[in-house]
Protein backbone atom coordinates (compact mmCIF):
# COMPACT_ATOMS: atom_id res chain seq x y z
CA UNK A 1 0.00 0.00 0.00
CA UNK A 2 1.19 3.47 -1.13
CA UNK A 3 -0.31 6.76 0.03
CA UNK A 4 0.68 10.40 -1.67
CA UNK A 5 0.64 13.26 -0.09
CA UNK A 6 -2.22 14.43 -2.38
CA UNK A 7 -4.27 11.75 -1.81
CA UNK A 8 -6.82 12.29 0.41
CA UNK A 9 -9.75 9.47 1.35
CA UNK A 10 -11.15 9.67 4.86
CA UNK A 11 -9.89 7.71 7.23
CA UNK A 12 -13.62 6.48 7.58
CA UNK A 13 -14.55 5.42 4.32
CA UNK A 14 -11.60 3.46 4.06
CA UNK A 15 -12.26 1.98 7.25
CA UNK A 16 -16.05 0.80 6.08
CA UNK A 17 -14.47 -0.22 2.97
CA UNK A 18 -12.81 -2.45 5.40
CA UNK A 19 -15.55 -3.18 7.83
CA UNK A 20 -17.20 -4.65 4.41
CA UNK A 21 -14.87 -6.37 2.54
CA UNK A 22 -12.23 -7.92 5.18
CA UNK A 23 -12.56 -11.70 6.13
CA UNK A 24 -14.93 -12.49 8.85
CA UNK A 25 -13.05 -13.77 12.20
CA UNK A 26 -15.52 -16.83 12.58
CA UNK A 27 -16.23 -20.25 10.47
CA UNK A 28 -19.70 -19.17 10.84
CA UNK A 29 -20.74 -16.64 8.76
CA UNK A 30 -23.58 -14.52 8.23
CA UNK A 31 -26.44 -14.86 5.61
CA UNK A 32 -27.14 -12.82 3.63
CA UNK A 33 -23.79 -11.57 1.93
CA UNK A 34 -24.43 -8.18 1.87
CA UNK A 35 -20.90 -7.35 1.27
CA UNK A 36 -21.05 -9.05 -2.72
CA UNK A 37 -24.31 -7.26 -3.28
CA UNK A 38 -24.59 -4.43 -6.34
CA UNK A 39 -26.04 -1.85 -4.33
CA UNK A 40 -22.93 -2.50 -2.03
CA UNK A 41 -20.37 -1.60 -5.19
CA UNK A 42 -22.75 1.68 -5.97
CA UNK A 43 -23.06 2.91 -2.31
CA UNK A 44 -19.38 3.11 -2.19
CA UNK A 45 -18.97 4.31 -5.31
CA UNK A 46 -20.91 7.20 -4.64
CA UNK A 47 -19.54 8.06 -0.87
CA UNK A 48 -15.58 7.61 -3.13
CA UNK A 49 -17.00 10.99 -5.30
CA UNK A 50 -18.23 12.91 -1.90
CA UNK A 51 -18.04 10.84 1.27
CA UNK A 52 -20.30 13.87 3.19
CA UNK A 53 -23.06 11.58 4.27
CA UNK A 54 -20.90 8.90 6.38
CA UNK A 55 -19.17 11.78 7.75
CA UNK A 56 -22.13 13.71 8.67
CA UNK A 57 -23.70 10.16 10.33
CA UNK A 58 -20.50 9.68 12.06
CA UNK A 59 -20.32 13.14 13.59
CA UNK A 60 -23.87 12.88 14.81
CA UNK A 61 -23.27 9.95 16.83
CA UNK A 62 -20.94 11.38 20.18
CA UNK A 63 -18.36 9.57 22.14
CA UNK A 64 -17.26 7.00 19.17
CA UNK A 65 -14.79 4.40 21.33
CA UNK A 66 -13.83 1.77 18.59
CA UNK A 67 -16.76 -0.51 19.00
CA UNK A 68 -18.87 1.92 19.09
CA UNK A 69 -17.40 3.43 15.82
CA UNK A 70 -17.60 -0.28 14.09
CA UNK A 71 -21.07 -0.90 14.91
CA UNK A 72 -22.08 3.16 13.39
CA UNK A 73 -20.54 1.82 10.23
CA UNK A 74 -22.28 -1.17 10.03
CA UNK A 75 -25.74 0.85 10.45
CA UNK A 76 -24.76 3.67 8.09
CA UNK A 77 -23.97 0.75 5.44
CA UNK A 78 -27.44 -1.22 5.84
CA UNK A 79 -29.33 1.85 5.96
CA UNK A 80 -28.23 3.32 2.46
CA UNK A 81 -29.13 -0.20 0.92
CA UNK A 82 -32.15 -0.01 -0.70
CA UNK A 83 -33.10 -3.45 -0.50
CA UNK A 84 -32.82 -3.50 3.37
CA UNK A 85 -35.46 -2.28 5.77
CA UNK A 86 -32.98 -1.16 9.19
CA UNK A 87 -35.47 -1.91 11.96
CA UNK A 88 -33.53 -1.10 14.91
CA UNK A 89 -30.15 -1.07 16.33
CA UNK A 90 -28.72 -2.11 20.38
CA UNK A 91 -32.72 -2.67 21.26
CA UNK A 92 -33.03 -3.68 24.91
CA UNK A 93 -34.84 -6.31 25.84
CA UNK A 94 -36.37 -6.79 29.52
CA UNK A 95 -37.53 -9.37 31.54
CA UNK A 96 -39.54 -7.35 34.27
CA UNK A 97 -36.87 -4.78 35.71
CA UNK A 98 -33.97 -6.62 34.51
CA UNK A 99 -32.26 -6.13 31.05
CA UNK A 100 -31.57 -9.23 29.28
CA UNK A 101 -29.27 -7.64 27.04
CA UNK A 102 -29.80 -5.97 23.22
CA UNK A 103 -30.23 -6.96 20.00
CA UNK A 104 -27.36 -5.55 18.32
CA UNK A 105 -28.74 -5.30 15.00
CA UNK A 106 -32.67 -5.84 13.40
CA UNK A 107 -32.97 -5.67 9.55
CA UNK A 108 -35.43 -6.85 6.78
CA UNK A 109 -34.09 -8.04 3.73
CA UNK A 110 -36.05 -9.41 0.91
CA UNK A 111 -39.07 -9.63 3.20
CA UNK A 112 -37.29 -11.82 5.63
CA UNK A 113 -36.10 -10.56 9.34
CA UNK A 114 -32.56 -10.44 9.99
CA UNK A 115 -30.76 -10.27 13.36
CA UNK A 116 -26.65 -9.56 13.39
CA UNK A 117 -24.71 -9.85 16.65
CA UNK A 118 -21.97 -7.40 15.75
CA UNK A 119 -18.14 -7.00 17.00
CA UNK A 120 -14.47 -5.67 16.69
CA UNK A 121 -12.21 -7.83 18.35
CA UNK A 122 -8.55 -8.05 18.35
CA UNK A 123 -6.99 -10.69 20.69
CA UNK A 124 -3.22 -11.55 21.40
CA UNK A 125 -2.06 -15.32 21.59
CA UNK A 126 -0.17 -15.83 24.79
CA UNK A 127 -0.32 -19.93 24.92
CA UNK A 128 -1.45 -22.87 22.79
CA UNK A 129 -2.97 -21.41 19.57
CA UNK A 130 -5.27 -24.21 19.29
CA UNK A 131 -7.00 -22.84 22.52
CA UNK A 132 -9.41 -19.77 22.77
CA UNK A 133 -9.08 -19.04 26.17
CA UNK A 134 -5.07 -18.43 25.19
CA UNK A 135 -6.52 -15.13 23.24
CA UNK A 136 -6.34 -12.27 25.55
CA UNK A 137 -7.73 -8.48 24.72
CA UNK A 138 -5.63 -5.59 24.94
CA UNK A 139 -7.02 -4.10 27.91
CA UNK A 140 -7.33 -8.60 29.66
CA UNK A 141 -10.45 -7.42 30.09
CA UNK A 142 -12.02 -10.68 27.70
CA UNK A 143 -10.39 -13.38 26.12
CA UNK A 144 -11.76 -15.13 22.55
CA UNK A 145 -12.90 -18.20 24.79
CA UNK A 146 -15.47 -15.60 26.63
CA UNK A 147 -16.83 -13.53 23.81
CA UNK A 148 -17.55 -16.89 21.62
CA UNK A 149 -19.16 -18.42 24.48
CA UNK A 150 -21.51 -15.44 25.34
CA UNK A 151 -22.46 -14.69 21.51
CA UNK A 152 -23.28 -18.53 21.23
CA UNK A 153 -25.05 -18.94 24.27
CA UNK A 154 -26.64 -16.11 25.00
CA UNK A 155 -26.73 -13.37 22.57
CA UNK A 156 -27.67 -15.39 19.28
CA UNK A 157 -30.81 -16.83 21.11
CA UNK A 158 -32.28 -13.68 22.54
CA UNK A 159 -34.80 -13.59 19.71
CA UNK A 160 -35.67 -17.25 21.03
CA UNK A 161 -36.94 -15.77 24.56
CA UNK A 162 -40.56 -14.56 24.94
CA UNK A 163 -39.41 -11.15 25.61
CA UNK A 164 -37.48 -11.00 22.82
CA UNK A 165 -40.05 -12.07 20.15
CA UNK A 166 -42.86 -9.66 21.89
CA UNK A 167 -40.45 -6.46 21.06
CA UNK A 168 -39.62 -7.50 17.84
CA UNK A 169 -42.92 -8.90 16.95
CA UNK A 170 -43.93 -4.93 17.82
CA UNK A 171 -41.11 -3.78 15.71
CA UNK A 172 -42.57 -5.69 12.82
CA UNK A 173 -40.36 -8.51 12.63
CA UNK A 174 -41.25 -12.69 13.03
CA UNK A 175 -39.10 -15.85 12.75
CA UNK A 176 -36.05 -14.05 13.28
CA UNK A 177 -33.00 -15.27 11.91
CA UNK A 178 -29.73 -14.72 13.76
CA UNK A 179 -25.95 -14.54 12.91
CA UNK A 180 -22.66 -13.36 14.31
CA UNK A 181 -21.27 -10.84 12.15
CA UNK A 182 -17.33 -10.92 13.41
CA UNK A 183 -14.40 -8.72 12.45
CA UNK A 184 -10.96 -8.78 13.67
CA UNK A 185 -7.80 -10.13 14.04
CA UNK A 186 -5.27 -12.69 15.72
CA UNK A 187 -2.13 -11.83 16.90
CA UNK A 188 0.27 -14.50 17.40
CA UNK A 189 4.24 -13.73 19.14
CA UNK A 190 6.66 -12.68 16.54
CA UNK A 191 9.06 -15.50 16.82
CA UNK A 192 6.29 -18.20 15.43
CA UNK A 193 4.89 -15.58 12.67
CA UNK A 194 1.45 -14.87 11.68
CA UNK A 195 0.88 -18.30 9.97
CA UNK A 196 -0.21 -20.49 12.85
CA UNK A 197 -0.25 -24.21 12.23
CA UNK A 198 -3.37 -24.69 14.14
CA UNK A 199 -6.19 -22.80 15.15
CA UNK A 200 -9.22 -22.34 17.65
CA UNK A 201 -12.23 -24.67 16.89
CA UNK A 202 -14.60 -21.63 16.23
CA UNK A 203 -12.18 -19.45 13.93
CA UNK A 204 -12.02 -19.10 10.30
CA UNK A 205 -8.54 -20.44 8.70
CA UNK A 206 -9.01 -16.93 6.16
CA UNK A 207 -9.61 -14.52 9.03
CA UNK A 208 -6.57 -12.02 10.00
CA UNK A 209 -3.45 -12.37 11.41
CA UNK A 210 -0.73 -10.56 12.45
CA UNK A 211 2.31 -10.45 14.94
CA UNK A 212 3.18 -9.40 18.46
CA UNK A 213 5.99 -9.41 20.31
CA UNK A 214 7.21 -7.27 23.79
CA UNK A 215 9.05 -4.03 23.75
CA UNK A 216 12.23 -5.64 24.85
CA UNK A 217 12.11 -8.04 22.10
CA UNK A 218 11.33 -5.06 19.58
CA UNK A 219 15.69 -4.52 18.71
CA UNK A 220 16.53 -8.39 19.11
CA UNK A 221 13.97 -9.39 16.22
CA UNK A 222 14.04 -9.02 12.48
CA UNK A 223 12.13 -6.39 11.44
CA UNK A 224 11.09 -5.10 7.95
CA UNK A 225 13.10 -2.36 6.77
CA UNK A 226 11.56 0.68 7.71
CA UNK A 227 12.15 4.70 7.95
CA UNK A 228 9.03 5.85 9.15
CA UNK A 229 6.13 4.59 11.61
CA UNK A 230 2.95 5.57 13.53
CA UNK A 231 1.72 4.05 16.67
CA UNK A 232 -2.13 4.13 16.13
CA UNK A 233 -4.74 5.66 18.09
CA UNK A 234 -7.39 2.52 19.36
CA UNK A 235 -10.24 3.96 16.83
CA UNK A 236 -7.56 3.85 13.75
CA UNK A 237 -6.96 0.28 14.30
CA UNK A 238 -9.35 -0.89 11.22
CA UNK A 239 -7.08 -0.13 8.84
CA UNK A 240 -3.45 0.94 8.80
CA UNK A 241 -4.32 3.91 6.54
CA UNK A 242 -1.96 6.85 7.07
CA UNK A 243 -1.46 10.38 5.57
CA UNK A 244 2.30 10.31 5.31
CA UNK A 245 3.07 13.80 7.18
CA UNK A 246 1.48 12.26 10.54
CA UNK A 247 4.11 9.52 10.54
CA UNK A 248 7.37 9.82 12.74
CA UNK A 249 10.44 9.36 11.44
CA UNK A 250 13.53 6.72 12.10
CA UNK A 251 14.16 3.66 12.65
CA UNK A 252 14.66 1.35 15.82
CA UNK A 253 15.80 3.94 18.51
CA UNK A 254 13.52 5.97 17.43
CA UNK A 255 10.30 4.23 17.64
CA UNK A 256 11.51 2.78 20.81
CA UNK A 257 11.70 6.15 22.43
CA UNK A 258 8.01 6.70 21.28
CA UNK A 259 6.47 3.71 22.12
CA UNK A 260 8.10 4.35 25.66
CA UNK A 261 6.89 7.51 25.62
CA UNK A 262 3.46 5.73 24.74
CA UNK A 263 3.69 3.42 27.67
CA UNK A 264 4.57 6.11 30.21
CA UNK A 265 0.97 7.33 29.70
CA UNK A 266 -0.85 3.73 29.26
CA UNK A 267 0.64 0.37 30.02
CA UNK A 268 -1.69 -1.49 27.42
CA UNK A 269 -0.40 -2.90 23.92
CA UNK A 270 -0.45 -0.47 21.25
CA UNK A 271 -0.76 -1.34 17.46
CA UNK A 272 1.98 0.09 15.36
CA UNK A 273 2.23 0.40 11.77
CA UNK A 274 5.64 0.63 9.96
CA UNK A 275 6.44 2.08 6.62
CA UNK A 276 9.57 2.69 4.31
CA UNK A 277 10.23 5.69 1.65
CA UNK A 278 10.15 4.58 -1.99
CA UNK A 279 11.14 8.10 -3.35
CA UNK A 280 8.13 9.73 -5.81
CA UNK A 281 6.37 11.20 -2.29
CA UNK A 282 4.85 8.28 -1.14
CA UNK A 283 5.86 5.32 1.43
CA UNK A 284 5.01 1.89 1.23
CA UNK A 285 3.60 -0.22 4.51
CA UNK A 286 5.38 -2.22 5.68
CA UNK A 287 3.04 -4.01 8.34
CA UNK A 288 1.12 -3.73 11.28
CA UNK A 289 2.05 -5.66 14.62
CA UNK A 290 1.19 -5.00 18.52
CA UNK A 291 4.12 -3.82 20.94
CA UNK A 292 3.16 -4.84 24.31
CA UNK A 293 5.17 -3.02 27.53
CA UNK A 294 7.31 -5.13 29.42
CA UNK A 295 5.89 -7.69 31.58
CA UNK A 296 2.89 -8.00 29.90
CA UNK A 297 0.25 -9.63 30.29
CA UNK A 298 1.42 -10.25 34.00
Amino acid sequence: MAAARHHRTPYALRDLEWVIASPFLLKDRPDPDLGQHPETNALLTRLRADPAPLLAHLAATPRLNLGRYFEQLVIFWLDNLPSVTLVGSNIPIFREKRSLGEIDLAFLFEGRARHWELAIKFYLNIGSPADEADFVGPMQKDTLKRKLDRLYCHQLLLPAQAETAAVLTSLGLQDVTSHPWIKGCLFYPYSTGATPAVLPERISEGGLKRPWLGRNKLAEVSLPAFDHFLILEKKRWLTPYFYPEETLTGEVPALLAAIDRVFAQRRMPHLVHLMRDEGADSLTSQGTFFITPEGWPA
